[in-house]
Order: structure tokens, then C-alpha cells, then sequence
């Protein structure tokens, strides 16, 4: 997508949308040719090099220094904190997919079950099951209706805030209320696409565990594990892949949705369209952003270990405090102020390693939109400092 011309006189670069004059530093458009403004650091840098993605780090760099410590604005660190904190979600982990119910040896406890015990058994178990779910229909339906809903609720509020942060870097200014206001139909559009998505993979892994119910129903407990899970590790795999490469081309749509006004999938269209045309570049910038994560991943890990254990030391100090002034910790009629206290105390600890690790987002998003801005088209107007005056000659 991007080529030069160099000459004596004059070297163009060309951009997806616009041609760069090196030697007169100016640019223009490149159907109407009228000349635009003076041409940013990152493409004089990228005309330096064949590849856009390494050429965006050092852009990069430098706008994270200016957006946060240039000045230093706390204040500007608690918004974006909290941005990140609801992009991030508030959200657990997984079940404990390493445990295996049929691996153990139920007999050791003493002599076996007859088949007539066995059968007494699960049939007593799924009678009082039955029982208690139907006794309590109602609210175990309101909990997973209420459950659905605050996922829903927080993964819309999550694919809203990365528009919120697109408009926050890029303007150097950070207004959650009015970004909101400016992005509920973008996020829900989003949302929707995410979606989509999850749905169609969780209906994958399921019609890909059908051959593995159906041998565990038969009693075939070796094709259970030997050749029923094929399919489901290799639509695993396939639907991980897939979706890491959806997620990176949304993630370079965001700011078209934006600053070209289009909904999200003409916006992807566009954006795959211009990647069919530069897959070099494409791969790059995959490879690039892969390094850089597990760089900034590893510096995250580090500091988020270091302040829990801060967090952790504090609370030992706190327990014992709290134990000399007569509160045991299972002593249930205490109970609820150290458990409330520990509910809140471990939000705060989220919060503070988002609030320290901001640097990190920042740099990895400015890094995409550099990209982004060289690589698709210079539409966004990303905020520069303002130049320093020259004095005029005595």
C-alpha cells in the first residue's frame, strides 16, 4: 500500500490516500493534488523503512511521553484508568479445565457398588436434584436471567469504552461523559458483531463435543478420549486463530468507524480489502505486535506481582491489627465488615495496577493507530504538541 519515487529533485512516498513530497516535507491529497500540511514524524520514519509497524514504535513511544507526562496530569491518569478498567471487564476466570472426573478411582473407599447400588443411587441423586430445581425454579431462573444481564451490560459498556479510548489518545483529552454520549450507537454495534461471534464459536465447540457425548452415552469410554475429542481441539484451535485475527482487524476498524462515519462491517470490508492488497505489511505488523505483547506482558505481570505483594504485606498488617482489637477471622458474627473490606480492598488493588500499568495500553493503541494512519489512510487527526516558537533574528 505504500511506495516511493526518489528523484534528484524531489522524493514522493505515497500513502493508501495521499502522496508525501520528502524533500518539500508537505503532502497533498492524492486525487486532487492541493497541497495539506507539513508531513508527521511516523511517515518520514516509515520512508525510511520497508515496514510500518517497526517504523510506528518510535512514534509511539514518543506520544505516550507526551499524552501522560508531558505535563503529568493525574487526573488524566484516573480517567483512563478507568477506561481500561471497563474495557478490561470485571470478569473471573475459567473452570478448572485440568480436572478429570473420570480419571479417579471412585472404589478406594471400600468394596464396590453393585450394579443395583449404582442405580439406586443416581437414581435417588437425580430425584432430589429434580426436586430442588423444581422447588426453586423461580429464582434460579431471575439468578441466571440477572447473570445474563450484567454480562451483557458490562461487555457493552467494555466494546463502548474502546471507542471512548480511541477519541481519548488521539485528542489528548479525555471526556468520558461526552465520548459516551458520542459512541452508545458505535458500542452497541460492536457489541453485537462480538456477539455474533461468541455465539458462533461456543455453537462450534459444542457440535464438535457431539461425537464425544455421544460415545460417553454409549458407554465407549476409549473413543471418549482417544478419537472423540479430535474435533473439538482441532475447532478449538481453528476458532482461536480465526478470532485473533477478527479481533486485530476490529481492533484497526475502530478508528475508521470513527472518523469515516461507517458502521462496523462496511468498515471491515474495507479494512481486510486494503490488508488483501499488503499482506507483507499485515504479517509485520502481526509479528510486531505479537513481540510487543509478550514484552508488555511480562513487564505488566511483573509489576502487578510486585503490588500484590504490597497488597498482600498490608493485609497481613491489617489481620493483625484487626485480630488484637478482638475480630477473628471465623468468627462469623464478624465476618461480614472482613469480608466486605476484602471485597473492596481487592477492586482498589485491580484499580491501582491499572492506574500504574497505563503506559502500557496507551503505547500499544498508539502504536495501532500509527499504523493504521500510514498503512489505511491519514484521516485521523492525531494531536501534536504545539511548536515551539522560533525567535526572530535580531
Amino acid at each position: 500500500m505504500l511506495g516511493s519515487i526518489g528523484s534528484r529533485s524531489r522524493t514522493l512516498f505515497f500513502g493508501a490516500h495521499s502522496v508525501y513530497d520528502l524533500s518539500a516535507n508537505t503532502c497533498h491529497d492524492d486525487i486532487s493534488r492541493t497541497p495539506q500540511k507539513h508531513i508527521p514524524d511516523e511517515i518520514l520514519l516509515a520512508s525510511r523503512t520497508n515496514w510500518i509497524a517497526w517504523a510506528a514504535i518510535e512514534g509511539a513511544l514518543t506520544k505516550t511521553k507526551q499524552i501522560l507526562f508531558e505535563p503529568f496530569d493525574f487526573t488524566k491518569w484516573v480517567k483512563l484508568a478507568i477506561i481500561l478498567f471497563f474495557i478490561g471487564g470485571i470478569g473471573g476466570g475459567g473452570g478448572n479445565l485440568n480436572s478429570n472426573p473420570l480419571s479417579g478411582n471412585f472404589g478406594d473407599f471400600g468394596d464396590s457398588y453393585s450394579d443395583a447400588e449404582l442405580d439406586a443411587f443416581v437414581t435417588e441423586t437425580v430425584s432430589e436434584v429434580s426436586v430442588f430445581v423444581h422447588q426453586y425454579m423461580t429464582y434460579i431462573v431471575l439468578a441466571v436471567l440477572a447473570i445474563l444481564l450484567v454480562s451483557a451490560l458490562f461487555s457493552y459498556i467494555s466494546n463502548m469504552m474502546q471507542f471512548v479510548f480511541v477519541e481519548s489518545v488521539v485528542r489528548n483529552h479525555v471526556t468520558i461523559r461526552a465520548y459516551i454520549r458520542n459512541n452508545l450507537g458505535n458500542g452497541l454495534r460492536l457489541f453485537i458483531l462480538n456477539r455474533t461471534l461468541g455465539i458462533a464459536f461456543l455453537i462450534a465447540i459444542i457440535l464438535s463435543l457431539l461425537p464425544a457425548l455421544s460415545s460417553a452415552l454409549d458407554g465407549d469410554v476409549s473413543a471418549l478420549f482417544f478419537g472423540s475429542f479430535i474435533p473439538f481441539f482441532v475447532v478449538l484451535v481453528l476458532g482461536i486463530i480465526i478470532l485473533s485475527i477478527i479481533a486485530s482487524f476490529i481492533n484497526l476498524a475502530i478508528p475508521v468507524m470513527l472518523y469515516e462515519n461507517v458502521g462496523v462491517l462496511k468498515t471491515l470490508s474495507k479494512v481486510t480489502s486494503t490488508a488483501a492488497h499488503s499482506i507483507p505489511q499485515v504479517l509485520v505488523y502481526w509479528i510486531t505486535r505479537g513481540v510487543l505483547g509478550i514484552i508488555i506482558g511480562i513487564a505488566a505481570a511483573i509489576i502487578s506481582i510486585i503490588l500484590i505483594l504490597i497488597a498482600l504485606l498490608i493485609g497481613i498488617a491489617v489481620y493483625m491489627i484487626l485480630t488484637l482489637l478482638g475480630f477473628g477471622l471465623f468468627d462469623m458474627s464478624h465476618l461480614l465488615m472482613p469480608g466486605s473490606f476484602f471485597f473492596a480492598a481487592i477492586l482498589v488493588l485491580a484499580f491501582i495496577i491499572r492506574l500504574v500499568t497505563i503506559p502500557f495500553p496507551i503505547f500499544m493503541k498508539y502504536h495501532a493507530l500509527l499504523f493504521l494512519r500510514i498503512w489505511y489512510a491519514d484521516i485521523m487527526p492525531l494531536w501534536e504538541p504545539a511548536p515551539e516558537p522560533v525567535p526572530e533574528p535580531a
